[in-house]
């Protein structure tokens, strides 16, 4: 899930800061410094790519082997940008306006830490938020963590 996260955040917030440009102010941090936060975790995409491929694959695979087996045997050039633009523009488009000041806040709060844990950070949150002793249960299917 890891990998995942850190190979789709860029589309993700990419496709967030699009969505909220609008109902942002024109001097907050999408508008100022939202680029310079996608351009970093836009550097580390290639290197997540393996695990967000195995993880891409393994969450098609619950709904369409079928589906799954034919991404396996697409070269990667071809599926990371499908990811990529699939990723984007679900998050972009789920967006409601009333949720934008909430999610530049939270981008703006995680700007310091480096992609990596930021990655990290939220995989937790899926993980916590999936875990069985909460009561509550993530549609994702997550590995267990190592300790």
């Amino acid at each position: 899930m890891t990998g995942l996260v850190g190979f789709a955040l860029p589309s993700a917030l990419g496709g967030a800061i699009k969505g909220c440009k609008p109902h942002l102010s024109a001097n907050g941090y999408f508008a100022t410094r939202g680029n310079e936060f996608l351009d970093r975790y836009a550097a580390r995409k290639d290197g997540n790519w393996p695990m967000a491929k195995a993880a891409f694959l393994k969450l098609g695979g619950n709904g369409d082997a079928k589906m799954a087996d034919t991404f396996s045997k697409l070269p990667d050039e071809a599926v990371k940008p499908f990811v990529e633009a699939m990723v984007g523009e679900l998050v972009g488009s789920e967006i409601k306006p009333d949720q934008c000041k909430a999610i530049e806040r939270g981008v703006r709060l995680l700007a310091p830490l480096p992609p990596e844990n930021t990655a990290e950070l939220v995989s937790f949150i899926f993980a916590m938020t999936s875990d069985s002793r909460s009561g509550k249960s993530s549609a994702l299917p997550l590995c267990k963590a190592a300790s």
